[in-house]
């Protein structure tokens, strides 16, 4: 498995007055898959999303990210693994208003480790290059995310974590930025994890992950995966 979480507990608090984030959580994701946890607000994808991202750490349990156990790094080697593996994508996307379309995606394409993905390959596969001088404000929301995933994937990660990705954006656009990271899968074999909690984000996944007070509930592989434009969202 390139992504394998095994036992994962986060508590805060101790005694009567601990609370569970994680609670023996376990999933797992083969290279090049795209996988979608869903679950509610509260239920603990967002802290399993920044365990695998190494924003966090456990308390108990392991991570593994690509045959490497992360969850033993120090804050040194957490802070190389981001730079080097991992593209994150969020849901108010944090581009920098100052800099145009192409000069936000530029800004991770000097810490690629000499890895890096074209950026004009990239502008052009997820449609950027009609806009790639516009500032933020100049954009529409589907734009910038777009160009929020162009600036994750430019560095070329081994793994695209997206929180909420489509959350602020309505359904058109919505669609407009699945496409974009069905096509970095697709053309990239980027493994991607999804947190959402819209159930219809599912069906595009290869892995469908259900959390539920900080547990896996449920992990199935989805047999009948449809593309993006099939999606009702």
């Amino acid at each position: 498995m390139f992504v394998e979480v095994k036992n994962a507990v986060k508590q805060y608090g101790s005694g009567d007055a601990a609370v569970y984030a994680l609670n023996g959580a376990d999933f797992s994701l083969e290279k090049g898959e795209i996988g979608v946890i869903l679950g509610s607000s509260g239920s603990g994808k967002s802290t399993l999303m920044n365990m695998v991202g190494g924003i966090d750490t456990l308390d108990k349990g392991t991570v593994t990210v690509d045959g490497e156990e992360i969850s033993g790094y120090k804050k040194k080697e957490l802070t190389e693994y981001r730079r080097s593996k991992i593209g994150f994508v969020f849901q108010f996307y944090n581009l920098i208003p100052s800099l145009t379309a192409r000069e936000n995606i530029e800004t991770t394409r000097d810490i690629s480790a000499g890895n890096g993905i074209d950026i004009n390959d990239v502008m052009e596969k997820l449609n950027i290059t009609s806009f790639a001088d516009r500032y933020p404000s100049e954009l529409s929301g589907g734009q910038q995310q777009r160009v929020a995933i162009a600036r994750a994937i430019v560095k070329n990660p081994a793994l695209l974590l997206c929180d909420e990705l489509t959350g602020a954006l309505d359904s058109r656009s919505a669609g407009e930025v699945l496409s974009v990271v069905e096509t970095v899968n697709q053309e990239y074999n980027t493994t991607v994890l999804i947190i959402t909690h819209n159930e219809e984000i599912k069906k595009i996944a290869d892995r469908v992950i259900h959390v539920k007070d900080g547990k896996v509930i449920s992990q199935e592989t989805n047999e009948h995966k449809t593309s993006v434009s099939e999606l009702e969202l």
